[in-house]
């Protein structure tokens, strides 16, 4: 590439500067100069653009320079003025080049305060304007834009000061500009016919537009909108796009809005509202004629699509309506299963008024498309197609009032005759494109495809998608998962209540591990009430959860159900620990009674669980992953490193609070002995005096096998999930987080407390003070010796029927008051 630098100097007292103050010689014309200078002033380079023409590009920068030079080469086309000093861009300061220039940028112009009127009315071939950085810039004046013709294409005004829309009214009128961007400014409000452009792309994203009035594009036509970014924006006239014409592409995310308006929006192709939390609800299928994918935040509203009738019934039973009438009014010879004759080379469409085809108000007339003939499809037994409430013409003395004038030349046959249409084995040889039709303002026009028209379905791709976690119909999803969800609760919900009521109605008799049974059964109920809620939300939406899912998710619901189930899950897990870890020490060291832990001691380490808890299961709520990403309000947020970490942490520890149960048991079964685990005398046979040993491992094996198998699952595939390698479906994955997750809550209260004899013992002599089952409350008295050790932690009954501990084993020997020996193992 040819390089030519020009270093120009202005003559007329912008810069007072010798040839010397630059070292060099400045030259003009075509001939090339070597400059070599420093300092904070500003300097120009010019080159041509390609070696096949002699089009030249020019760059200035500096401080220093305070307007355009008026003295670059005279066939400078392409002009980038960046750092600039100028305050003000004058109205003759680009005269020099009116015949030549056609691309200007003006970059970090950080003092750059206005731009005079007239600055850009007498260049003829300008093609771009291209400003950015220039945060002092905060208004431009009207007619800013007057004379520019229709070779101009692109504006892009972008993170400047600007806070009121430019006046671009004239780009309403000649050619359709390419461009239009103003990103990143300080724009508040789109007020009524504000903009009125021919564009391809409108872009207005990441200003800080916070409403957009009624009919604020009204008279424009703009193919894509973007007002992605706009935090602030909550207030979407129901008219905002109004007047506006040729849509196909609309995104309106990361905004504050809550509700979509439909009008002007039925001829959208592509509609992306993404990261838009506070959207409720989506508009019905019926609104858009032509959609074809949709990018959306919930999967939930994708279900909208997918389900029309139960999405908006009201709407669907308005089109089922429509349908059966045009059934009605079609010819005889009309096929009544709906399905046409594919090996017909000539297909009729039925042309003419039908006055009569509703007989209720008004009377709705539908916008066909090619594939409302060629493409029918049937789901579940529904039909639907591309007919919009919102597109629907009222009839009028037997025609239809419309605000779209047909193009010249162009009519609709108003005879209600059939029009042939010839088709090969293909179909009808016609344009594939992508078009929308509209409706004329003609009195007789297209009706209704007869045989077709009921069995056309809208197809579209949307995202993101909904799936076992996020369902569109049921939350449970299976008939036998919403059974045995209602068999956990209630065995969950009873089996915690009546161990709290046990163990709570004598509080003078609390011991150690009494006390942290409470702890453990309380953890477990808030995990029935979890499951509870869930069950009673998922027979509440039954075949319609979509409809509720917002409400729901975003909802204070989720919130609370998803405290409720991590709170329980972490404290069941830290008491389950430490009840462990306490039955491990007693029975263990069952020697040193004074080293028992105290019920004080067992307090504090309580609170400290609590606190845990408590934590782990706020930080959700306080934007570290999320209740709402699921329906069943756990928290699955992987969005960030705090989310990722956050699921981590509470893997992990699930899975160390099962190696530490698992360790305690194994030493506490060796540390029994084999005399120890045997519950015969040792005079009778080897086959009886094994029994004991049986018993005592299959309890504590019972006891890791429940927690093995809620906890380990979930932690295996949770830890293989969030590192990328998901090793089973979201449907597999539903069941173990719904079913064995909360398992563990129901087992519980059984095999710690219920089961055991000391509970047994508890409830019955509770039932004695009420004058129920006083023989077997009597049984229990003279059964169990009463020693204690001290007032604060006494020693567990034993029952003289247990095991025997023989005096090779003194470790875990106690005596009792009879001269005894026996032992306990509280399994």
């Amino acid at each position: 590439m040819i390089y030519m630098a020009v270093v120009c100097i202005l003559a007329h007292g912008l810069v007072a500067m010798t040839e010397s103050d630059w070292g060099a010689t400045v030259r003009s014309g075509n001939e090339q100069a070597a400059m070599t200078f420093s300092g904070d002033l500003w300097w120009c380079d010019c080159w041509n653009m390609t070696e096949e023409d002699e089009a030249v590009e020019c760059r200035c920068k500096g401080t220093g320079l305070l307007d355009v030079p008026d003295n670059l080469y005279t066939g400078v086309q392409a002009l980038l003025l960046s750092g600039l000093g100028m305050r003000t861009l004058k109205n003759n300061s680009l005269q020099t080049y009116k015949d030549s220039l056609q691309d200007l940028t003006l970059n970090e112009m950080k003092l750059l305060q206005g731009i005079e009127l007239g600055t850009f009315s007498t260049l003829e071939h300008l093609r771009t304007i291209y400003i950015s950085e220039a945060p002092l810039l905060k208004e431009l004046p009207a007619g800013i834009f007057d004379g520019l013709t229709d070779k101009f294409l692109s504006l892009r005004i972008m993170r400047t000061g600007l806070e009121y829309l430019p006046d671009m009214s004239h780009f309403s009128q000649g050619s359709i500009m390419h461009m239009i961007d103003l990103e990143g400014n300080r724009i508040r409000e789109i007020k009524p016919n504000s903009i009125r452009v021919k564009a391809y792309q409108l872009i207005l994203n990441y200003n800080a537009i916070r409403s957009v009035d009624g009919w604020a594009f009204n008279g424009s036509e703009i193919a894509k909108l973007s007002l992605k970014g706009n935090r602030d924006l909550s207030i979407l006239s129901s008219e905002a796009f109004h007047g506006l014409k040729s849509l196909i592409d609309l995104d309106l995310s990361e905004t504050a809005i809550t509700r979509l308006p439909t009008g002007g929006l039925e001829g959208l192709d592509v509609l992306r509202i993404q990261d838009t939390e506070s959207l409720k609800v989506i508009p019905s299928v019926y609104t858009f004629k032509h959609l074809k994918e949709a990018w959306l935040t919930y999967s939930f509203h994708c279900c909208a699509f997918k389900f029309p009738a139960r999405h908006d019934p009201t709407r669907h039973a308005l089109h089922q309506a429509y349908l059966a009438k045009v059934r009605e009014k079609c010819p005889k010879d009309y096929d009544e299963t709906r399905q046409r004759n594919k090996r017909s080379t000539t297909h009729t469409v039925w042309i003419g008024a039908v006055p009569d085809l509703i007989s209720s108000s008004p009377d709705y007339v539908p916008t066909l498309s090619y594939s409302d003939l060629w493409d029918p499809t049937y789901e579940d037994g529904r039909s639907f197609g591309p007919i919009s409430a919102e597109g629907y013409q009222p009839l009028v003395d037997g025609g239809v009032q419309s605000d779209q004038d047909p193009p010249d030349g162009e009519h609709w046959h108003s005879n209600a005759e059939p029009i042939k249409l010839n088709a090969g084995n293909d179909g009808p040889t016609l344009d594939h494109g992508t078009f929308h039709q509209t409706t004329a303002d003609v009195a007789r026009k297209l009706q209704a495809i007869c045989g077709n028209l009921s069995t056309s379905s809208i197809h579209v791709k949307c995202s993101p998608e909904p799936n076992a976690l996020n369902p569109c119909e049921d939350i449970m999803g299976f008939t036998w998962l919403r059974v045995s969800v209602w068999f956990v609760v209630v065995t969950a919900v009873v089996g915690n209540l009546a161990v709290l009521l046990v163990l709570l109605s004598n509080v003078f008799d609390l011991t150690v591990p009494k006390f942290l049974m409470c702890h453990l059964a309380f953890a477990d109920l808030c995990m029935g009430a979890y499951l509870l809620i869930l069950a009673v939300m998922d027979v509440h939406s039954s075949g319609v959860y979509f409809n509720f899912a917002y409400g729901w998710q975003i909802g204070a619901g989720c919130r609370v159900a998803g405290f409720l189930t991590v709170f329980a899950s972490q404290l069941s897990i830290y008491t389950l620990s430490i009840l462990t870890l306490e039955r491990w020490f007693a029975i263990t060291y069952a020697m040193y009674l004074n080293k028992r832990l105290r019920l004080r001691t067992a307090a504090q380490i309580m609170a400290g669980g609590w606190m845990y808890s408590i934590t782990m299961a706020s930080l959700p709520l306080f934007g570290i992953s999320s209740y709402s990403t699921t329906s069943i309000c756990l928290p699955m947020e992987t969005r960030d490193v705090k989310d990722v970490a956050y699921l981590i942490a509470l893997l992990v520890m699930n899975g160390l609070a099962f190696v530490v149960i698992c360790i305690c048991y194994a030493q506490i079964y060796l540390s029994l002995g084999r005399d120890t685990r045997r519950c015969g005398s040792p005079g009778r046979s080897g086959a009886t005096t094994t029994t004991g040993e049986m018993t005592v491992a299959k309890k504590m094996a019972l006891l890791v096998f429940t927690d093995f198998a809620c906890w380990a699952p979930i932690a295996f595939f949770g830890l293989t999930a969030v590192a990328g390698y998901p090793l089973i479906d979201v449907t597999r994955s539903k069941i173990l987080l719904v079913f064995f997750y909360p398992l563990n809550s129901c087992a519980n209260p059984y095999l710690y407390a219920i089961l055991t004899a000391q509970y047994r013992k508890d409830l019955f002599l509770l039932l004695a003070r009420y004058g129920l089952c006083m023989k077997t409350a009597q049984q229990y008295k003279l059964t169990y010796s009463l020693a204690t050790t001290n007032n604060s932690n006494q020693v567990p009954l034993v029952q003289r029927s247990m095991i025997l501990i023989s005096p090779q084993n003194p470790q875990t020997s106690v005596t009792n008051a009879n001269g005894g020996l026996h032992a306990e193992a509280f399994v």
